[in-house]
């Protein structure tokens, strides 16, 4: 068993390249992946599987890191708008596929995607944010979300449920929900009381996200159960909703994080993908 292998994900080596995925995506035969730090071209800060086009890695490098995964799930086409933390998800079909090539580095701010349409792979980018995986098991349709503490206070996961509902009659009872790993209230951590009640203004169970160190100052937010909390409650079961138990922050010799560069000095930082597309034959 691998490092990261466990009865909810699979820690995957080919070759050099490394990635995760969820176990009950595969019995759908969802293609996805979590990526690692290894496998990659990239150099420096950036070494080797970085996805960030935005910072100041060669973007040849980018699209060669792509180009390696996408041989890996064998997969074509991969649509990517530019994160920015906001709550907005839109549909990806056969009629704008080509304006979100990833190739093309689209500017419109998009942070999540639904999509029915087969062999359309969408891709998020994360480096200590939450990257979330919504599959209707019975419709065949698939949401890719980036959510940071930001798009955690806006629900954009939710905004993606209702999309699924709205547009296409998904069940939310239907769906199954993965989070893959991210910054965990091991490391979440403030004094700033105006951070805090950014939170505490929109979620009133703050004893079950907000706990405080023996200094009664240094506080740690748990997003996992603040998403775990939020999605019950738009009627996901609690059953259906699959957590990989790792903290970037804490893991960097595997995942990188947005947190560690900040702390240890760096300008800029590097990020994971995750990549989904859905096939023919994924209901089963």
């Amino acid at each position: 068993m691998n490092k990261y292998s466990s009865q909810i994900i699979e820690h995957v080596k080919s070759g050099e390249l490394e990635y995760l995925q969820f176990k009950i995506l595969n019995k759908y035969n969802v293609k996805h992946c979590i990526t690692l730090k290894r496998g990659g071209v990239s150099k420096g800060d950036y070494e080797s599987l970085n996805f960030r086009t935005l910072g100041n890695d060669d973007i040849k490098n980018v699209l060669k890191n792509l180009e390696i995964v996408k041989e890996e799930l064998g997969i074509n086409y991969v649509c990517k708008g530019k994160q920015d933390h906001t709550d907005n998800v839109i549909i990806i079909d056969n009629k704008n596929k080509d304006e979100f090539l990833f190739e093309k580095l689209n500017a419109q701010k998009v942070d999540g995607y639904v999509v029915k349409d087969k062999d359309i792979a969408t891709l998020i980018t994360t480096a200590d944010c939450n990257p979330i995986i919504i599959y209707d098991t019975k419709k065949n349709i698939v949401a890719n979300v980036h959510a940071g503490w930001k798009g955690v206070i806006n629900r954009i996961y939710i905004n993606a449920i209702n999309i699924m509902k709205k547009e296409f009659l998904s069940d939310p009872k239907d769906l199954v929900v993965c989070i893959g790993p991210s910054i965990r209230k091991c490391c979440f951590t403030s004094k700033e009381e105006a951070f805090k009640e950014k939170f505490t203004s929109v979620f009133e169970y703050t004893d079950r996200y907000l706990s405080y160190e023996e200094d009664k100052e240094t506080f740690h937010i748990d997003l996992i159960e603040i998403l775990k909390t939020e999605l019950k409650k738009a009627n996901v079961l609690d059953k259906n909703i699959y957590v990989a138990d790792i903290c970037t922050r804490c893991n960097t010799d595997d995942f990188y994080s947005y947190r560690a560069a900040v702390q240890s000095g760096k300008k800029d930082y590097a990020t994971m993908a995750t990549i989904v597309q859905i096939s023919e034959n994924n209901v089963k």
